[in-house]
């Protein structure tokens, strides 16, 4: 058994203040062993360092925090937009990284929230698999809406789902990298990227539950990979959550830090993570003056009130026609 819980996050400059925010809250839980962070990056100021670092060892100095500068070279050229930065692509170099040193790492996403000592998970039996994983919870739902641009991307995994796969979420993903590295290196996954580009929509995600859904053990999602707004829509409670959950991920858009407007009680808890951040007000201050001059809800009313207008003038032409087709029926 390692000495360390071995952690990896990749990250920009741009998520700093919630990177600190889960690494606070893995720090701040992990009480049986201490972790070792390794943060994949390729531009990070010394000080945005330092900062991770504090927050690694704010509940005990044997923490241990690794930075590993990427070349920007080996991912240029892969698509990425502003919800999925080129760094979701790190993770997938990992096997290489580190296969020879360790035999396993847990990645985290870092809109993630530790919210209990992760040992037991982290020393999960892979029983002979590559992956360690939480089922997506929302999957499911996409496929069923089949929304008209994912349809070549629906067809796709449902065929593949036809044959037994279960979808995963990436953002949680204990990787058995020792049998990983004699396998896949990045280039390896490249290969099976470009095989199926055109076909998928969330690169790094789709391409490891293509290349690996026969490698993969399920966990409870719930406690271990919970999609905090699902979790809302399907009535969970704030207590709960606070109680019974492990590891939150607030996927989506709408992050707790961010202007969106869409606010649900779960959200307190990376609140209260945060609490514990150097620039927890300073983030409280961005956040309240960004919604007062956010026109979010102006929109949001306006195409209700557009919406209503569009029902009310449909209801009173159907009103008409069951009038008209009436008084032909006594005539």
């Amino acid at each position: 058994m390692s000495e360390y819980i071995n952690i990896a996050i990749a990250l920009n400059e741009n998520v700093i203040m919630p990177a600190y925010v889960m690494v606070h809250s893995l720090a701040v839980n992990q009480r049986e062993l201490p972790v070792c962070i390794y943060v994949l990056y390729s531009e990070l100021r010394e000080e945005y360092r330092n900062f991770l670092m504090e927050a690694a060892q704010c509940n005990s100095t044997d923490n241990k925090v690794q930075f590993i500068k990427i070349d920007p070279e080996k991912t240029a050229g892969l698509p990425f937009n502003h919800l999925w930065s080129v760094e979701m692509y790190y993770r997938l170099m990992l096997p290489e990284l580190l296969g020879d040193k360790l035999e396993r790492v847990l990645y985290l996403d870092i809109d993630i929230i530790v919210n209990k000592d992760i040992s037991g998970f982290y020393y999960t039996d892979f029983d002979g698999s590559l992956l360690i994983a939480a089922k997506d919870m929302e999957f499911d739902n996409i496929l069923a809406m089949n929304e008209t641009e994912e349809k070549e991307r629906n067809a796709f995994f449902t065929q593949l789902k036809n044959e037994g796969m279960v979808y995963f979420c990436s953002g949680v993903l204990l990787m058995n990298i020792k049998e990983l590295r004699k396998m896949y290196t990045f280039e390896k996954y490249m290969e099976i990227f470009e095989s199926i580009r055109s076909k998928i929509a969330l690169p790094d995600q789709d391409l490891l539950n293509f290349t690996h859904y026969k490698d993969v053990k399920f966990v409870d999602e719930i406690k271990y990979g919970l999609f905090t707004q699902t979790a809302h829509t399907n009535g969970m409670t704030y207590q709960e959550v606070k109680e019974n959950v492990s590891i939150l991920h607030f996927t989506g858009q709408a992050k707790p830090w961010t202007v969106n407007l869409v606010r649900y009680d779960i959200e307190k808890i990376w609140w209260e993570y945060a609490k514990g951040a150097p620039f927890y007000y300073e983030l409280l201050e961005q956040v309240f003056f960004n919604m007062m001059e956010s026109t979010f809800t102006e929109k949001k009313f306006q195409e209700l009130t557009a919406q209503n207008e569009e029902l009310r003038d449909m209801l009173e032409k159907f009103q008409s026609l069951v009038e008209r087709l009436y008084r032909g029926g006594e005539s």
